[in-house]
């Protein structure tokens, strides 16, 4: 399920709110005066400009959606009358959220008056002061919005331990997720999986080799055959697969399957002063893409979790290793004294290809010319010999693979990736 998607109304261009009655949902403009038209709900990606700001002070991104009643205020004055009906979800940003927080009425109108530029004399300034009081009043929960558009944070392999930690914080916090995250069952089972998953970091050689060949990598069966452990969280330096959002995917063994989540990262361009609150209620990573896998389902380079199996693929045909990072002593401590145990922190990296001790013929030719470039070979059976004399034949499967020598561009690409080289990534060395 995709949790990136933002609904805005055709019409108007506003981003919509939603509210679900089990399976039904339903969207409504933040603010609903008579003969105001019907919502239009589409994903914003196919409107040319939408506006999707903080409903209370207008200027920032929001972060949270609150819940309350429903209210309404009367403006007097004027040619006429006019009653706003608003609506019971609240899109609000971080600044705006503090002030909710706190309990602060006061501090939310002068922040949102101040933005608009109303002074505190103006008639509105009053009517504005009663609905964020009431808003406070009755706030009831606040749910994670997982459709704004973050510009990404910058990560690092030693930061991998507390971003799982903040992650399984989330999960296990009194903030609303949307659906399917939502159930507090599901939220634990995920937290208690990832506090035992290891950690890998791509580096930023294998990312690049990933993003080339993520998007023609052929449809690939999800097995237990090409994941490299039960269960865990890959990370990149730098958005990657369709869209370029996925930080960092997990995947948590399930019935006949996995649950795999994408995540993207968020903070980058915040003021300072939001920080702390950010990364204590939130954290780095937010979920924008849910998905439970069966086992043996095809996925390939189009979709969201491409670049995860594509990673699997690399590393299940040795093209790369997944060795233990050596991460700052105050990290490994700081883990140690919260869960009892040192991080398992893996850094994933392009294998040097091997060295043959022997070397060719001289004056030998190949009987055969090399490929000048790589390319996918889709999976397949091979019936492969064995027994007494390698008389007897069993269908094996054949996983998705790169062929082709290794200093060779990928076919269709126009970079070329070097895959010889090894050299300290990322200020991380492998022990």
């Amino acid at each position: 399920m995709n949790l990136a998607t933002l609904i805005a109304c055709a019409t108007c261009g506003y981003g919509l709110t939603e509210e679900h009655d089990g399976d039904h949902v339903t969207y409504r403009h933040p603010v609903s005066e008579d003969g105001r038209h019907q919502p239009v709900p589409v994903a914003a990606s196919l409107l040319g400009d939408v506006y999707d700001r903080c409903h209370i002070c207008s200027a920032h991104r929001p972060v949270w959606c609150y819940r309350t009643a429903e209210l309404e205020a009367q403006g007097f004055g004027g040619s006429r009358d006019i009653i706003q009906t608003y609506t019971t979800r609240w899109h609000v940003c971080l600044r705006c959220a503090q002030h909710i927080e706190a309990d602060d009425p006061d501090g939310l109108t002068a922040t949102s008056a101040a933005h608009m530029r109303w002074h505190p004399t103006d008639p509105r300034y009053a009517i504005l002061a009663m609905v964020h009081r009431a808003i406070i009043l009755t706030r009831d929960s606040r749910r994670l919005l997982t459709t704004t558009d973050w510009p990404p944070a910058k990560l690092s392999p030693d930061m991998l331990p507390k971003i799982r930690d903040r992650l399984t914080g989330l999960l296990r916090g009194p903030a609303d997720l949307p659906a399917p995250l939502y159930a507090p069952d599901t939220r634990r089972a995920l937290a208690d999986d990832l506090d035992r998953a290891p950690l890998y970091w791509v580096n930023q050689e294998f990312t690049d080799l990933t993003t080339a060949v993520t998007r023609d990598q052929p449809p690939a069966p999800v097995t237990d055959r090409i994941a490299p452990s039960l269960s865990g969280i890959v990370a990149w330096p730098q958005p990657v697969g369709a869209g370029g959002l996925t930080t960092a995917i997990s995947w948590t063994p399930q019935a006949h399957g996995w649950h795999m989540i994408c995540y993207r990262s968020i903070g980058g361009g915040l003021p300072e002063d939001l920080m702390p609150a950010l990364r204590h209620d939130i954290g780095w990573l937010v979920p924008i893409h849910s998905e439970h896998v069966a086992r043996d389902t095809a996925v390939d380079g189009d979709h969201p979790l491409g670049p995860l199996i594509t990673c699997w693929l690399l590393m299940n045909q040795q093209m790369a290793e997944a060795a233990p990072a050596a991460l700052p002593k105050a990290v490994t401590k700081a883990h140690q004294r919260r869960h009892g145990r040192a991080p398992d922190v893996r850094l994933v990296r392009i294998t040097p290809p091997a060295v043959s001790a022997t070397p060719p013929r001289g004056g030998a030719e190949p009987t055969r010319a090399a490929p000048a470039y790589r390319y996918w070979v889709s999976g397949h059976e091979r019936n492969q010999a064995y027994g007494p004399g390698r008389r007897l034949r069993k269908k094996v499967i054949i996983e998705p693979f790169l062929k082709g020598p290794d200093d060779k561009p990928i076919k269709l690409s126009t970079t070329v990736r070097l895959l010889g080289r090894r050299e300290p990534t990322d200020g991380l060395e492998a022990r």
